[in-house]
């Protein structure tokens, strides 16, 4: 008799479940390691010993020319000049104290309890409070700087030379602005080439000798310039800095990855400008190429980003003599910008450009010298 069981299929997979749970055993998991906490801190984790340098924020002078030395063994030395006519340097000594973050530290006795924030290569100074400034803290913050960076006149001119600067702020005896040396915001730049110094950003071009005297002080020789007619306010601008500069300026160079160069006059004027390494300085020798700009710009054929107007430029020659030679090139849009110009629509510009190539990098053009100029109608 042939009988069919269905249910032994069941029972059998019933069976083998249940002997399966029966022989299993429980392997507890392993115990969860915590992360170990980042101990590494400013005072653990860095070279911070050493001599530290900047212009820090005053409340009635331009600014107050600082030098930080600090000591492995907590000592530090704290030298300040503030940048008026008249003003002593002063220096005390001290001992300085971590705080418990290990990130800051606070200067003792003579240092006024001053706290500063210790980071790679630089210190930031806190407010009273203990917080930070804001992030742009440039008049809060003291760069290192190495043994070999002294202030030597050798050294200073070749320092000098290796950047152009930036006249970031310039104010009177009575810590009020020069208004006149910032026509439209477009603040002025200073190139340094062995014994001369030259300024292209005003209305005209300017050029003179320049040396340091025995007393350190930087002496202008007369300034030479282009004699273009320009708004009134650019004018004024040239002619307040052509006075400036015929006066012995006291120098204070502050180096760093943010150098300064403070101007200071006899009769208390403060000029502060910002250092910028030269293309020279960066890239090596430039091709040297004179490009004509058209008066109107056009549409650009594959704009960067945000822009949609590019100059309209040729490539033109000069002969020994001076004057033009051989046919100019084809009108072009040219999208790489030329660094120190600043476009007048309506206005025709020869310019003699320095080119700079860096490996298969895209070059970099600056101006070097406007040598025509001529309004056209549109």
């Amino acid at each position: 008799m042939n009988l069919k069981l269905p249910w032994l299929p069941i029972a059998f997979s019933v069976l083998l479940v249940a002997c399966t749970a029966e022989n299993k055993t429980d392997v507890p998991a392993p115990p969860e390691t915590a992360a170990a906490p980042d101990m590494h801190n400013s005072q653990n984790a860095l070279d911070w010993a050493g001599d530290y340098r900047g212009v820090l924020a005053c409340a009635d002078c331009p600014g107050t020319k600082t030098r930080l030395m600090l000591a492995n063994d907590g000592s530090f030395t704290l030298e300040s000049q503030a940048l008026k006519q008249g003003a002593q340097a002063l220096s005390v000594n001290g001992r300085f104290t971590w705080q418990p973050d290990g990130n800051t530290i606070v200067l003792d006795g003579d240092g006024a309890g001053q706290r500063f924030s210790v980071g790679e290569g630089r210190l930031i100074l806190l407010n009273p409070d203990g917080s930070r400034p804001g992030p742009d803290a440039t008049d809060r913050t003291l760069q290192k700087v190495t043994a070999d960076q002294s202030a030597s006149d050798a050294v200073t001119a070749a320092f000098l030379q290796d950047h152009r600067w930036l006249l970031a702020s310039a104010s009177t005896g009575a810590n009020q602005r020069i208004d006149a040396l910032f026509p439209k915001d477009r603040p002025f730049e200073f190139h340094f080439d062995g014994a001369t110094i030259a300024d292209n950003r005003g209305c005209n071009g300017m050029r003179g000798g320049l040396q340091i005297n025995a007393e350190g002080q930087f002496v202008a020789g007369r300034m030479m310039s282009t004699m273009m007619a320009c708004e009134p306010a650019l004018m004024a601008a040239d002619k307040a800095l052509s006075a400036l500069l015929a006066q012995p300026l006291r120098i204070m160079l502050v180096q760093g990855t943010q150098p300064t160069l403070i101007l200071l006059s006899p009769g208390n004027d403060v000029l502060m400008l910002k250092g910028q390494k030269t293309p020279e300085a960066l890239y090596g020798p430039p091709t040297r190429i004179f490009l004509e700009v058209a008066a109107q710009t056009v549409a650009c054929a594959n704009p960067p980003s945000g822009q949609t107007q590019c100059l309209q430029v040729r490539e033109i020659t000069f002969d020994e003599k001076g004057l033009r030679a051989g046919s100019p090139g084809e009108w072009a849009p040219f999208t790489d910008g030329i660094e120190g110009y600043q476009h007048s629509p309506g206005v025709r510009n020869v310019l003699r450009v320095n080119r700079y190539q860096s490996g298969g990098a895209a070059p970099v053009y600056v101006l070097d010298l406007v040598v025509e100029s001529a309004s056209e109608p549109k």
